[in-house]
Order: structure tokens, then sequence, then C-alpha cells
């Protein structure tokens, strides 16, 4: 079957420079920002000549002269402002500026960059406010908001796209928006770079390894502004994704060729050498890192298994950079390999059998989770979404599990996670309701049957149950009407009522009374353990797959009951009232359940298991309405 390739642009190179061996040069003399303001105002016409360096075409560097206009500003920027007749293209993003020999700053943001223009605004990240973020960023907080656009004079001033495209972090990575490059890993290695102000720099988002050994990486180029003397290295001029503290690989590599068109110019990644460092910070004027592997160790990594039918296919290794965006970085690695290789597509009738465990450090057991799940389609007026059952089952991964443990506030760090699937193609063995019977008038103190009905959506098995259910009629509110007591001759505040609901475990956990949710959903944790807990309970809870729930009014006074003798939620320490709130020191050891008078008590029934290879329609949620009677 044809698939659509999923790469804006890839290209399959091989490694021409060494890891181990690189230089850098720095002793640069530099210019502040507030000299450059000064050096302007001075000037008679109030311009000041400039040129900045870059690379149009394999490693050397190219001068392209510009002219200093002013300083805009605004609350958390300050950018340089210049014009230029030449064209600015995507990569150029941190190319060195320089007045009289000292360097300025980074060539950051543009304003008109189509070919018919004769003149190109933009605006320069200053060099010494670089140095200053770069210095701050080890104690600022780890997520922020950073300018990515300004206005100046009516114009919109936008960050100079990376690579083919712009990278914002408001930007969806599911359109894959990134340069991806495949590189062979066991390739000769044919000389070292000299990493220098003006380099092309490549920042990796994802990186993965197939059987093959053949590297994949998901990837933005710019430029390096500047390398000090100790191999710490600022390029962009402006934010790449904003996480502030993050950690990406990064390498240097060969310009392809510079491609010039109406529509946005671009310039086309070449060959590119292996991992030479690590970026540490990204914020308003740039990001920021260091030659060497120092902090390559917190790169996430992710085993992923490929099966069809149950047998091998392939395997992946893949790496993630460290950001508050790694949960979604690692999902969008897992749906750029499925498209790659052969995943069920979104319109094909399939089924993922998926197959977790995520080992935590500090000796806490690991968390372990299977599940199935099939493709699927909505219907919005005449259109028609579909989900593939591939990407139903890692999108609920990583957003039920993996993304709860990675955002925890328990210091529970993620060790390694092991994710294998299989692919069960031309086969939706869906689960839909087919038929239940149930009556409309239950007796007090008998205890009803439920007969319910499912049938696959390809009608290969059906399943029936036929059970009593059991409930403690000494909870429920006694009628005063009879089985035979016409509708007309009742009050309607006298009616004992109740409600059967017949649910998947998704419309379940979303129709919980607060005393379910507190026992079952708690929205707080006693600590690391308790929070585990909770989590294999709620995926505990999900492998059940249906749920048949009984609601039905409660006996006059039962809460009434409850709530006089309960329990008192204050701690034992804390008497009388004050004019303030007790402040409890360490948080509570035992969890405290609202006392409220919910009015109705609940009962379930125990269905067995569906059958192994089958999924539940997710969708399931009837509901039936009954009244209790008298014999």
């Amino acid at each position: 079957m044809a698939r659509k390739a999923f790469f804006v642009l890839a290209v399959f190179s091989v490694l021409i420079f060494g890891q181990a061996n690189y230089s850098f040069a720095s002793n640069q003399a530099i210019m502040t920002l507030e000299e450059v303001e000064r050096l302007i105002s001075s000037s008679p016409d109030k311009e000041v000549k400039a040129h900045f360096e870059s690379v149009e075409r394999g490693t050397k560097l190219q001068s392209y002269d510009i002219i200093l206009r002013g300083v805009h500003r605004e609350p958390g920027l300050k950018v340089i402002m210049f014009i230029t007749s030449q064209k600015i293209v995507a990569g150029m993003s941190g190319s060195p500026v320089y007045v009289d020999g000292k360097l300025i700053g980074a060539l950051a943001y543009s304003f008109n960059r189509l070919n018919f223009a004769d003149w190109s605004w933009g605006g320069i990240s200053p060099i010494s406010l670089m140095l200053e973020e770069a210095d701050k960023g080890s104690s600022l907080l780890n997520v922020s908001s950073v300018p990515t656009s300004f206005i100046s004079e009516g114009r919109k001033y936008e960050p100079i796209d990376t690579g083919y495209h712009k990278i914002s972090n408001h930007e969806s990575l599911s359109n894959s928006k990134f340069i991806l490059n495949s590189v062979l890993q066991n390739s000769k290695v044919s000389k070292a770079p000299v990493l220098k102000a003006g380099m092309p720099i490549v920042a990796d988002l994802i990186e993965w390894t197939d059987e093959k050994g053949e590297i994949t990486t998901v990837s933005a180029m710019g430029t390096i502004t500047y390398v000090d003397d100790n191999g710490r290295v600022f390029a962009f001029g402006h934010p790449f994704l904003g996480a502030r503290k993050v950690v990406y690989s990064f390498r240097t590599a060969e310009v392809m060729g510079t491609v010039f068109s109406e529509g946005g110019s671009y310039k086309l990644t070449g060959d590119k050498s292996e991992v030479l460092g690590s970026i540490t910070f990204d914020s308003t004027y740039g990001i920021y890192g260091s030659i060497g592997s120092g902090q390559l160790d917190k790169l996430h990594q992710f085993d992923l298994e490929f099966r069809s039918g149950g047998k091998h296919l392939q395997d992946f290794k893949i790496k993630v950079a460290d950001s508050f965006m790694t949960p979604l970085l690692a999902q969008s690695a897992f749906r750029l390999i499925g498209q790659a290789n052969n995943a069920p597509l979104p319109q094909e009738s399939s089924v993922t059998e998926i197959a977790t465990r995520v080992d935590l450090q500090n000796g806490y057991k690991p968390v372990i989770w299977e599940e199935l799940f099939a493709s699927k389609s909505t219907k919005f007026g005449i259109q028609t979404l579909y989900t593939s059952s591939y990407d139903a089952a890692y999108e609920y991964f990583f957003s039920e599990i993996y993304s709860q443990l990675f955002e925890n506030k328990y210091n529970i760090n993620i060790e390694k996670v092991s994710v294998s699937v299989n692919f069960i193609p031309g086969k939706n063995s869906v689960f839909k309701l087919g038929a239940y019977k149930f009556p409309n008038k239950v007796v007090w103190g008998e205890n009803p049957v439920l007969e319910v009905l499912f049938i696959s959506q390809d009608n290969v098995t059906a399943i029936a149950k036929k059970a009593t259910i059991q409930i403690d009629w000494s909870q429920v509110q006694k009628p005063v009407f009879t089985k035979d007591t016409p509708d007309i001759d009742k009050t309607s505040e006298k009616i004992v009522r109740g409600i059967l609901s017949i649910s998947s475990s998704f419309s379940f956990l979303n129709n919980l009374t607060s005393s379910e949710s507190q026992a079952l959903m708690p929205q707080y944790f006693l600590g690391a353990g308790d929070f585990l807990e909770n989590l294999s309970r709620r995926l505990g809870i999900n492998n059940q797959k249906v749920f048949v729930r009984f609601v039905m009014k409660a006996r006059s006074g039962l809460f009434d009951d409850q709530i006089a003798n309960a329990k008192d939620i204050m701690p034992q320490d804390i008497s009388g009232e004050t004019s303030g709130w007790h402040t409890i020191d360490g948080g509570m050891k035992e969890r405290k359940v609202t006392v409220k008078n919910e009015g109705v008590v609940v009962f379930y029934l125990d269905l067995p298991q569906v059958p192994d290879g089958y999924v539940v329609d997710q969708n399931l949620n009837e509901v039936v309405f009954f009244e209790i009677v008298l014999n």
C-alpha cells in the first residue's frame, strides 16, 4: 500500500565529522547593547554599517552587509533593528553580526524575506544580553513564557526560521515542521569540525536507531553566534521551543545549498557531524550549551518494538530531548516511526495490542500496563475523522501513564520505558452493546435480573450474560406505591427512582459521584507510594472494560446518620475556632473523605472479562431509568 512520506525534507547522508576531535575559536571582542546604541545615536544619519557572517554552501563563511537603525524595546525584550539588501533565509538565525570587528549579537528576527523586495528589515539579539541570560539560566524556572515575536512601527517581526520551517512553542509537532535527517551510524570519519561563529548548528529533539543501525533525527538548523574559551556555545538568537532548562544534543553540518523562493528561502542541510555536545538552556535570546557529553545522559530513552500477528518486526532505540515538552516529543517520535514503518493506517480496520513497562528509579516497582485498541472513526457533519488503532494506543499511553509519571510532584524519576505493539490488521474487533433487558419496575426486597448481549462489530462473536443484582435493601428507601398503582395516582416526590447504566471504562470514570471519585480517583496523594497505587488502580479500572452500575434513592435518614456519626475531618491537635486558617505542616497523613448527603446509594454488578483480542466500544454509555415499588 502506498504511503505519503512523513517528512518535510529528508537528507540521507554519511557522517564526515568525528565526535572526539574538534576545536573551537574565541578571543572575540564584544560590543555591548549600550555601546551599539550610543554608536547609532552619534552617527550623522542615525545609521551604522555592519555585517553578519553565515554559510551559504559547504562550510565556508560569507559576509553580508547590513545597516543598523536603532534599538527596539518592550518588556522582556531588546532588539537591535537593521535593514539589508541581502535575502534572509531560514537557517541564518544566530548568524553573528559585527561592527568594526566587534561582535554585537545574533541575527534573529525578520519582517520581509520575499525575493521581490529590495530591502529586508530585521532584528538582532544583543550578545551582551545573550551572555547575561546564559549566566542566569541555572537559577531560572523550568517553564516560562518567552517572547517569540514583536511589533515595531506596525511591522510584525518573526523569528528567522530554523531549518525549513520556523518552530515556536505554540506549534504542533504533528505537522512534522522540522527537518528530518537520516545518517548511517558506522560511516567513515574523514575530518573533524572546527566550531566557530557563523557555522551551522543542528539541535536535535528526537533521535532513533533501527535494527540496521540507521539513525534518524528530528532537528532544526540555525547558526552559531559565539563560542567562548570554555567551549560554551551560543546560537539561534531567539527561542527554539522556549522551554528554558533543557537538554538537546547538537551537531554541526555542511550546507548542501540555499534555496531561494518567493514563498520562503532556506538552507538545505547536508552532511552532519556526530553529536558534539548539549544545549542546556533555551530562552528569550537564544539557545546555549557546551561542547562535550556532560549532560547527554539526561536524554530520555525508549525501547519500541513492532510486532505483527505476534511475530517480531523491528526494534527501535529512541532518544528524546529533556524539557517540559518531552511527553509531546516522545509521542511525535512514536507517530513518525509508525508512519515510516507500516503501522496501521487511520482508515484501515485494525487492532493494536500494546504492552508497556515503565521502570522507575529509587526502588519503586515498575508500572506495567497492557491493553487493546481498535481503529475508530468520528463523524462531524459531512466530515469523518479517522484514528488508527496504533495512534489510539500510544496516545493513551502518553497522556494517561507516561505524562502522569513524567510530571509527578513526588520525586519519582523514570529510568527506562519499554513499549511493545502488536498489530492485528484487517480486523476491527470491537464489542458493541447488542441488546439488554431490565424491568422498568423493580420490587423492593427482590433482587432484579439483568440480561445483556454484546456482539462484535464484525458479527464473528457474541457474548451474553444473565445476572442477578445483589442489593442491600436496608439502604434503599422503601416505596409507598405498589407495582399496580396507576401513575396518575402517584405523587412525584414520593416515587422511589433508580438508574441503571452500562458503560465503558472511559464513560464510567467520567460519571463518578464525588464519593466514588475520592475513593477511586483522588485529587491529592499522600506521597509517592499513594500516587503510584492510585495510578495502578486507575489502570486496573480501564482493563475491566465494562461497568454495570445501579444508583437508587437512599433510605431516609441514612446519610443524616452517617454525617452525625462521622469522624471529624480536622486533625486531632486542632480544636476551637480562630479568625484564621490552621496551617498543617507536612500535609495530611491520611485521606479525608467529604461528609456529604448525596441522597443515593450505589451498587455494582460484576461482569466477566471480555474475551481476549476484543475491545469494548469506548463510547458505550447506556442509561435506563426504573422505579422501585412494593409487590
